[in-house]
């Protein structure tokens, strides 16, 4: 394997239809969280109708789905999430069902298991999903959290892996500088040396609101380190991964209007805030985009001929929306201009040699 980055989207509307139009090329592989029943509400089509086409239609060699354990929803929660968790997600038998049953497309999909204790009563459930699903796919994904290592690592081990195989340790909300984290790899690579190892965490701290961002500066609760590091002999892991661009948020019900936008820079490797001083709409169009646009880096890249802007979708969005070709009073939209922006910067930065 010589892939490099796994970008992970969730499945909702605007991560989805990034999924469908962007090239993730040969060195790029998605994962895909399933966090409710259907992407959306109004959807008539059967949950394995809406995510076979999504897997079929991503452009990549491998996709990567993954039931996520680590959600473990809350009072605040969208109800359509804490009810796939409670139905699905957590349960072993509705976990394997689930994944059984995209089995015809065995040569492009890897299901991502988990193990479900504490959340769940059962037992050794890393250990059973394997045994289970191991006969049905050719490759599959294990994903061992942090705060839980020792009991994931405990049934991993318990594990004859084959070769192609993939251990996705994910640091949650822990740095990979953290001490602990030398101690997780080493247990890992002596015990799997063959296996392809991915290093994940989200760049942006989940706290970070729109509201909270300074108009054109730097956040500075955004590391993106990661990718600097994670291949240093230290560390070693062979691929890193994070949330494309924007924050691993909780998927509460609700949310107000609030202006912002997050945009990534990879000459500095980066992250600027960008939000407007009201709560109206109107300030992506009068602040928010002409700001970008604008801004220092974005112009060398644009007098420049960088690649960081040719054939970039989502700085393709941002002008077509400036020139009044696309309405701007979408808060959504520049999330999938955050996302797609921050994708196409990962692939030229691996086509670059850089990561």
């Amino acid at each position: 394997m010589d892939y490099k980055y796994f970008p992970v989207l969730r499945a909702r509307q605007q991560e989805i239809d990034v999924l469908q139009k962007f090239d993730f090329g040969d060195r790029m592989v998605p994962l895909i969280e399933i966090i409710k029943e259907k992407d959306r509400k109004d959807n008539q089509r059967s949950p394995f109708q809406i995510y076979s086409d999504i897997i079929a239609n991503t452009q990549a060699e491998k996709v990567l789905m993954d039931l996520p354990i680590y959600l473990a929803p809350k009072v605040s929660t969208s109800s359509e999430v804490r009810t796939f968790f409670l139905s699905t997600i957590s349960r072993l038998d509705a976990r394997v069902g689930f994944y059984a049953q995209f089995s015809a497309m065995a040569g492009k999909l890897i299901p991502v298991i988990s193990i479900l204790e504490p959340i769940s009563e059962e037992r050794d459930t890393l250990i059973r999903q394997f045994d289970a699903l191991s006969d049905i796919f050719p490759q599959l994904a294990f994903r061992i959290y942090n705060e839980r290592f020792d009991l994931a690592f405990e049934q991993l081990q318990q594990l004859v892996l084959r070769d192609n195989d993939i251990i996705i340790y994910d640091l949650e909300k822990t740095s990979i500088t953290n001490p602990i984290v030398k101690k997780h790899r080493k247990y890992l690579r002596d015990i799997f040396p063959d296996n392809f190892q991915v290093v994940v965490r989200s760049a942006i701290n989940t706290d970070i609101q729109n509201v909270d961002l300074e108009h054109e500066q730097v956040i500075s609760l955004a590391d993106n380190s990661l990718m600097e590091l994670f291949s240093l002999p230290q560390y070693g892991f062979d691929a890193f991964g994070d949330y494309a661009g924007v924050k691993r948020d909780d998927l509460n019900a609700g949310g107000g209007i609030s202006p912002g936008m997050v945009f990534y820079n990879p000459d500095d490797n980066l992250y600027y805030g960008y939000r407007g001083p009201t709560k109206n709409l109107s300030e992506f169009e009068t602040t928010i985009i002409p700001a970008v646009l604008n801004s220092g880096y974005v112009q060398h890249w644009v007098n420049t001929g960088s690649q960081y802007v040719n054939g970039n979708l989502g700085y393709d969005r941002l002008v077509r929306i400036s020139q009044n070709e696309e309405p701007a009073k979408n808060q959504a939209k520049y999330k999938w201009i955050s996302i797609m922006h921050y994708l196409h910067s990962m692939k030229t930065l691996i086509e670059q040699g850089a990561i």
